[in-house]
C-alpha cells in the first residue's frame, strides 16, 4: 500500500527537474502506475486532459488508495475542482467506475459534494441508493443536503491539514488566488502550535514547489513589496 501512495504529502516537491517533469506530464495517455499518477496530480494545471481523469478514477479505485484516510486531504480537493470545472463530464467518468468500495464512495462522494454540480449531486445519490452500510448512509445523506461547502480561498487556516487541501486545489486548477493564500500563512506573527505548524508548513511546501513549478516561483517573486516586511523576506529568500 505504501508504494501506491507515495506521492501523497508534497512528494511532487522532490521531483528534480521542472520542464522534464511537466513533458512526462504532457506525454501521459494512461495512469497505470504510481507514478503517473503523482504526475497527473502535480501538473494536471498546466495542461488538462479530462482523457486522463477517468483513468486516474479507475486507478485509485483498483490500487484502494481510497481506503487511506489520509488520501482524504488530497484526492478530496483536487477531484473537487476537477469536477467542478467538468459536471457535464460526471455522468460518464461514474458510468465507467464499477464495484465501487466503501472507502470509495465516501471520497469520491466529498469532492462531488465541494463540486456543487447538478450531476455530482446526481451521483451522490446513486452511491446513497446502492449501498447498504448505515454509517456511509449517514454521510451520503448529509451530502446530499443543501449544505453549504467550504471555500478553501476563505476558510480560515486553523489546521494543518488545510494547506494541504489548498495546494491539491491548486494543482488543480492553476488559480494564484491558492498561492496568495499560503503566502498570507507564512507570516511569523503565531502564537497557538497550530499557528506555528501552518507557518513553517507553508514555508516550507511554497519554497520547495517554487523549485518545481515556475508558475509557483513566478507568482512568489511578482508579490515582492506587496505584504508585510516578513513575508517579503521570506519571498526574497526564495529567489535567492
Amino acid at each position: 500500500m505504501k508504494k501506491t501512495i507515495y506521492f501523497l504529502v508534497f512528494s511532487f516537491c522532490i521531483l528534480s527537474n521542472l520542464f522534464a517533469q511537466e513533458s512526462k506530464y504532457k506525454a501521459l495517455t494512461d495512469v497505470s502506475t504510481g507514478e503517473e499518477l503523482n504526475l497527473f496530480l502535480s501538473y494536471y494545471y498546466t495542461n488538462s486532459n479530462l482523457d486522463l481523469v477517468p483513468k486516474a478514477l479507475r486507478y485509485i479505485h483498483i490500487k484502494k488508495i481510497n481506503s487511506n484516510k489520509e488520501t482524504e486531504r488530497h484526492i478530496v480537493p483536487f477531484f473537487a475542482q476537477v469536477f467542478k470545472a467538468n459536471d457535464d463530464k460526471i455522468p460518464s467518468w461514474f458510468e465507467e467506475l464499477q464495484n465501487l468500495t466503501d472507502d470509495d464512495m465516501y471520497i469520491f462522494s466529498h469532492a462531488l459534494f465541494l463540486s456543487g454540480g447538478s450531476n455530482a449531486k446526481k451521483v451522490i445519490q446513486k452511491f446513497l441508493d446502492s449501498t447498504d452500510n448505515d454509517e456511509l448512509k449517514q454521510v451520503l445523506t448529509k451530502l446530499s443536503s443543501d449544505r453549504q461547502a467550504i471555500d478553501l480561498r476563505t476558510i480560515p487556516l486553523t489546521n494543518p491539514v488545510y494547506l494541504d487541501m489548498i495546494w491539491s486545489s491548486f494543482f488543480a486548477t492553476g488559480d494564484v488566488s491558492y498561492l496568495d493564500r499560503l503566502i498570507l500563512a507564512t507570516d511569523s506573527n503565531k502564537k497557538t502550535v497550530d499557528e506555528i505548524l501552518i507557518y513553517s508548513a507553508a514555508r516550507w511546501s511554497l519554497k520547495a514547489v517554487a523549485k518545481d513549478h515556475k508558475k509557483v516561483f513566478d507568482f512568489c517573486i511578482s508579490k515582492k513589496g506587496k505584504y508585510s516586511k516578513d513575508i517579503n523576506a521570506f519571498l526574497n529568500d526564495i529567489e535567492s
